[in-house]
């Protein structure tokens, strides 16, 4: 009889840090909003998604860009299978 009352809580608590969340940082948290709806709303796979897309990755594909996310590999590190 337990379990209603635990997952109460834990229901709670997420939405407690969902709120505390949004106060302090409000414009990232309606962005993933906005992409969650997009995706949710069958927009993924739209005509006004595919450019969208491939300019995303045409992005990736420029160096400084790369290194400024902080991730990628750039032309001196070796990326390996191993972690």
């Amino acid at each position: 009889m337990a379990e209603p009352v635990e997952a109460r809580q834990q229901l709670r608590s997420i939405r407690d840090m969902l709120g505390r969340r949004l106060r302090a940082q409000p414009y990232p948290v309606l962005a993933i909003a906005m992409v969650v709806g997009y995706a949710a709303g069958g927009g993924l796979f739209s005509r006004f998604t595919r450019p969208l897309a491939r300019a995303a990755m045409g992005a990736l594909l420029v160096p400084g860009f790369r290194e400024h996310l902080g991730g990628g590999s750039g032309p001196g590190r070796v990326v390996t299978g191993a972690a």
